[in-house]
């Protein structure tokens, strides 16, 4: 296996690295912002903002083709931008979901007009998407989602709930999955519609959190959609979610971040001397380890993608160990820190990052359970 960077995605990781060192404001701290900040928060706002001069500089969306303001970058050059953003907090904010697939599902399953209204604006990073997946009695298990999207002309009328919505507060629309076909059951009969957050008939409540994440519950009472609002067929959207989910899992490069939390923590522990601590390396090094292990298998996914290769249960594999390698980093940082039950602490901000990642995009049990039945061809449900 050839284990070298194309040399054009070594370049483009150069050159951001230096626009990220110019641009971040001095008050941009690895070791307290999370990738998970509060909606409306100063933090949010920095990254809505940061988002736009992304953007005029070619770093939102270079792997997008040219006509939607892209450069049809290669996945290994996008992977170095990931591993970029990521090692410094992301400052891409929720801007990270247009980029990794919401846009991407627009393009491969839109209609021209849906194309030609999204895709520029989310290039140039000025819409930003919730999505509207989980319910209250559907969360793991996503095909059994019950908010309903009954036609009527050329209109659906949605009635249900979603809950744990991130970002909802600042969103301008939601990528929502529905029930179109009524007395379905599972993941037939599902659709998804691209829905103004600002229509008559939805509400956004958020919900108070330990995580200082933008999480919120969705109500919709006869809320009131255009047919041409939906994303691909009609109750064929459980495919359009599933394909879109399988860019998502490798959308951030937590193990990046970790790393970079560990290298935070080695320099404070050498500065204040205890890094001479008995156990202290070993305990640094499998965590370190683990973050190496994670990117070998987040790299086996890119690979794949590079060659064009269609999605498969490794990306659920380079997910869960994403997950395990932050949170060896977490248990680190926590074990070795003096300050690390204090608010605004390395820890602090490392445990509110990780706490979501265990459940989103599937939990690691859900995730487990894909891996034992498409990988490993176990019996049972997955």
């Amino acid at each position: 296996m050839e284990f070298d960077w194309p040399e054009e995605a070594l370049a483009f990781r150069k050159e951001v690295s230096a626009f990220l060192d110019h641009e971040l404001p001095a008050w941009w701290d690895i070791g307290v912002n999370t990738l998970t900040a509060e909606a409306g928060s100063p933090h949010h706002e920095f990254c809505r903002e940061f988002c736009a001069k992304l953007a005029q500089h070619g770093y939102l969306t270079p792997h997008w083709p040219a006509e939607y303001g892209g450069r049809e970058a290669g996945a290994w050059e996008l992977f170095a931008l990931t591993e970029v953003l990521s090692a410094c907090g992301d400052p891409r904010g929720q801007q990270y979901m247009n980029v990794n697939w919401i846009g991407p599902a627009i393009m491969r399953y839109g209609t021209p007009e849906q194309k030609r209204h999204f895709l520029p604006k989310m290039s140039r990073g000025e819409i930003q998407f919730c999505q509207g997946f989980s319910e209250p009695d559907a969360g793991s298990d996503l095909a059994a989602l019950r908010t309903t999207a009954i036609r009527d002309n050329d209109e659906y009328v949605v009635n249900g709930q979603k809950v744990w919505t991130s970002y909802a507060l600042t969103a301008d629309f939601c990528f929502l999955l529905v029930r179109t076909s009524p007395g379905s059951r599972g993941p037939t009969g599902i659709s998804v519609l691209l829905v103004p957050m600002n229509l008559p008939g939805l509400i956004a409540r958020p919900i108070p959190n330990i995580m200082d994440h933008g999480f919120c519950e969705l109500f919709f009472d006869e809320l009131r959609v255009p047919v041409s609002s939906r994303l691909g067929p009609e109750d064929d959207g459980w495919a359009v979610a599933m394909d879109a989910l399988t860019f998502e899992r490798i959308g951030m490069a937590r193990f990046a971040r970790a790393l970079r939390l560990l290298d935070e923590l080695i320099g404070r522990l050498r500065r204040s001397g205890e890094m001479s601590r008995p156990g202290t390396a070993e305990r640094i090094g499998r965590a370190i380890a683990a973050c190496h292990a994670a990117r070998a298998v987040a790299y086996r996914v890119i690979d794949a993608r590079a060659r064009s290769l269609p999605p498969g249960p490794e990306g659920n594999v380079a997910r869960l160990a994403s997950n395990w390698a932050e949170q060896f980093a977490v248990d680190a940082i926590f074990e070795l820190s003096r300050d690390a039950v204090e608010t605004g602490s390395l820890a602090d901000g490392a445990l509110r990052s990780a706490l979501p990642s265990g459940h989103a995009t599937g939990s690691v049990e859900v995730n487990l359970g894909i891996i034992a039945k498409r990988l490993l061809g176990l019996k049972g449900e997955a």
